[in-house]
C-alpha cells in the first residue's frame, strides 16, 4: 500500500515547468512530481514504513551513516573489493547526485530519519542512455522489501530521463542481489572470474510497484 506525503513535504523540490492542469473541486492546478524528486511512504511486507526520497546533493552524512550499518561482507558485496572505510574522494562522488547522469534515491525510517539503504544510477562514461546501478541496505534492515522500493523507484527515475537501458555487476555468491535484479527484469550478460553482468532494457521492463515488493 502507498502512502502519499503531504504536499508540503515536497513542495522545495517541485519544477513549476511540470505542472500539469488537473481539475479539483477549487480548480486549482496540482503538481505532477518526477520520479526522480517525488517523497513517498511504502508500507513494506512486514507492515513497516519506510520513506523513499532522491538523496540529496552533497550529503555526505548520509553516505556516511548507511556505510556504518554494512558489514565487510555487505561492503564487499557492494564495492566488489573490500572496503573498510570511504575516503572523501568516494565521499565525493557517491554524494555528488542530482544532474540526471547521476542520480540516487534513499531509504529513510520516517521515524528517527536515518537511512536504511541508497540506490544509485551513474550513466556510463561516452554511453548516453546507458547507466550502472547499484543498491545497499543496512545489514539490520536487509531482506524486509527495501531493496526493491529503492530499485522500484530508480527505474522510474532513470526511464524518466531518457535512460534505455541499465547495467549492474555482482558476485556470483550474492544471491540475494542476483534475486532482487531478476525480480527486476534484468537478465545476465556475462561473467568474469568471481562477478556476473546483467542488463535491462527499459522498453521491456515488466510493470513496478510496491506490490511486487520482494526479498532485498
Amino acid at each position: 500500500m502507498r502512502e502519499e506525503l503531504p504536499i508540503t513535504n515536497v513542495s522545495l523540490v517541485m519544477d513549476r515547468d511540470r505542472w500539469t492542469p488537473d481539475m479539483t473541486g477549487n480548480g486549482a492546478l496540482r503538481p505532477v512530481v518526477p520520479p526522480c524528486a517525488r517523497v513517498d511512504t511504502e508500507r513494506l511486507p512486514d507492515g513497516a514504513l519506510i520513506r523513499i526520497e532522491p538523496l540529496r546533493r552533497g550529503d555526505r552524512a548520509s553516505v556516511r551513516g548507511l556505510f556504518a550499518r554494512l558489514s565487510a561482507e555487505s561492503r564487499l558485496r557492494r564495492f566488489l573489493s573490500p572496503m573498510p572505510a570511504l575516503s572523501e574522494r568516494d565521499l565525493a562522488f557517491l554524494s555528488d547526485v542530482g544532474d540526471g547522469t547521476h542520480e540516487a534515491m534513499a531509504a529513510v525510517d520516517p521515524d528517527d530519519g536515518a537511512v536504511a539503504g541508497i540506490a544509485r544510477y551513474v550513466q556510463h562514461q561516452g554511453r548516453p542512455g546507458v547507466a550502472d546501478v547499484a543498491v545497499a541496505v543496512a545489514d539490520e534492515m536487509q531482506r524486509c522489501g527495501i531493496g526493491s522500493a529503492l530499485m522500484d523507484r530508480l527505474i522510474a527515475c532513470a526511464l524518466a530521463n531518457g535512460f534505455h537501458l541499465l547495467t549492474a555487476t555482482t558476485l556470483w555468491e550474492n544471491r540475494p542481489a542476483r534475486a532482487l535484479l531478476r525480480s527486476m527484469g534484468f537478465h545476465a550478460t556475462g561473467s568474469d572470474g568471481a562477478e556476473i553482468e546483467l542488463e535491462l532494457k527499459l522498453d521491456v521492463a515488466p510493470p513496478l510497484g510496491p506490490g511486487g515488493l520482494l526479498a532485498c
